[in-house]
């Protein structure tokens, strides 16, 4: 896989900030305080974390299932991708344990049972592992699948979706711990004398995953995000491009009944839509950005967060030439940013300068893609986001271009593009690992 840039560029949006810093520790163990690699903090930053940025795909030729990772926060990336597990795969999907490690759930080829593999937590070095593949079962009836998504719950439990061939939809989740009690002889203060008491302890599950769930209805595609409070949202796209949203019920969602029911949010002015983007916002509401059949991008989000109450269809700003795809990411300081691509390849952004007042940059040409593209957003160690770019090429594989911001809230993104492949992708899910090999 060689280095070559194929896309263009130029600049997003400035708008007023809500400064909100973030660290968070590696759960692996590690020597007392943090590495050399990590003991600097990038100059006029008021925005930290401890993580890089990690792409986990699938390769085209083989179905290998690889990963290619920044080699420090913020730092440059390899030339060599690195294999998660060996064999070959069909879909996939990844996110993070409750401690921070990358966690993948994949379809093996020639089965229709789905495998959880992880980083391995007790790994020191630089050398990547993971755990073996584990097998989650399958869902009944399911002999292939139209999209996987993973989401952590209020609990840090790692959470599945899946729309099968028949356009059902699949959950299941890793088992919350157990508590059980047990007895311990204590001192108490100002006594000499031991006694027994029973305290109640959480233990890990005798088994890790439940079972199989359907959740009700048909959608060809589902997206799951962890909300401001912990509870999980899905968004999903029906094969007649009806968009529709639920929501876990209550923080601890265990059975089908734990969820609210869908609701149809497309209208007939809306139309139908092609693609979704939720994220959550500087205030804690989870917004929810999506592209119509005629390529424009509307907006809705909670009012107030963590409520069942969504504002009507809004727009960010009319495009003149219709979007085929679109990403929404946030930054440091937790402002949200989309970028698009339209029907040209050229790629625009729109920042958001005010989430009280919904106030937009507007949308703004910033780059060009040669190619048919699809975008994903995330931001790096130090807050600034980072666009990846999957690119459509003539041999049917895809290739994958990233930039940066120069900086958060910049309007300036990096001109050169690095390659991480020129071809070969199938799939690619971006996350942000926050226990990096040292």
């Amino acid at each position: 896989m060689a280095k070559n840039a194929e896309p263009k560029s130029k600049a997003p949006a400035a708008k007023t900030p809500a400064p909100k810093a973030a660290s968070r520790a590696s759960a692996r163990p590690a020597p007392s305080g943090p590495p050399p690699i990590y003991q600097h903090k990038p100059a006029g930053s008021s925005f930290f974390e401890l993580s890089r940025l990690m792409v986990v795909g699938i390769d085209s030729a083989k179905g290998q299932l690889i990963q290619k990772a920044q080699l420090s926060p913020n730092g440059p990336w390899p030339s060599a991708w690195s294999f998660i597990a060996p064999g070959a795969w069909v879909i996939m999907t990844a996110g993070l344990t409750k401690d921070g490690r990358v966690a993948v759930v994949a379809q093996p080829s020639g089965t229709t049972n789905l495998s959880f593999i992880s980083e391995d937590a007790n790994q020191i070095g630089p050398v990547e592992k993971w755990t073996a593949p584990m097998s989650i079962g399958t869902p009944p009836g399911a002999t292939g699948y139209q999209k996987l998504s993973m989401a952590r719950d209020a609990d840090g439990r790692i959470e599945v979706f899946v729309t099968d061939n028949q356009g059902r939809i699949w959950w299941i989740y890793q088992n919350p711990d157990q508590i059980v009690q047990v007895q311990k002889t204590i001192t108490p203060p100002g006594t000499t004398t031991p006694i027994v008491v029973t305290v109640d302890v959480l233990t890990p599950p005798a088994k890790p995953w439940g079972d199989w769930i359907q959740i009700p209805g048909g959608l060809v595609t589902v997206s799951a995000i962890r909300q401001g409070d912990g509870r999980i949202a899905l968004f999903g796209i029906n094969s007649n491009l009806h968009l529709y949203r639920c929501q876990q019920a209550k923080a601890q969602a265990l059975k089908a009944a734990d969820w609210t029911g869908w609701v149809q949010i497309d209208t007939t002015q809306t139309g139908g839509f092609i693609e979704m983007a939720p994220v959550i916002g500087p205030l804690g509401a989870t917004n929810l950005f999506a592209l119509t059949q005629n390529g424009q991008v509307l907006h809705t989000r909670q009012m107030p967060a963590g409520s069942d109450t969504w504002t009507q269809w809004a727009t960010p700003g009319y495009s003149r030439a219709s979007n085929l795809a679109l990403a929404a990411g946030i930054q440091g300081d937790g402002d949200i940013v989309l970028v698009a691509a339209d029907q040209q390849h050229f790629l625009q952004f729109n920042a958001q300068w005010d989430a009280y007042t919904q106030n937009w940059s507007g949308w703004r040409d910033f780059g060009a893609s040669l190619r048919s593209t699809r975008l994903t957003l995330n931001y790096n160690a130090d807050g600034r986001l980072a666009l990846f770019s999957l690119a459509l090429m003539p041999d049917g594989t895809n290739g994958l271009w990233t930039i940066n911001q120069m900086g958060i809230d910049s309007s300036e993104w990096e001109y050169n593009w690095t390659s991480l492949t020129d071809n070969n992708l199938k799939q690619i899910v971006v996350v942000r690992d926050l226990t990096p090999p040292v």
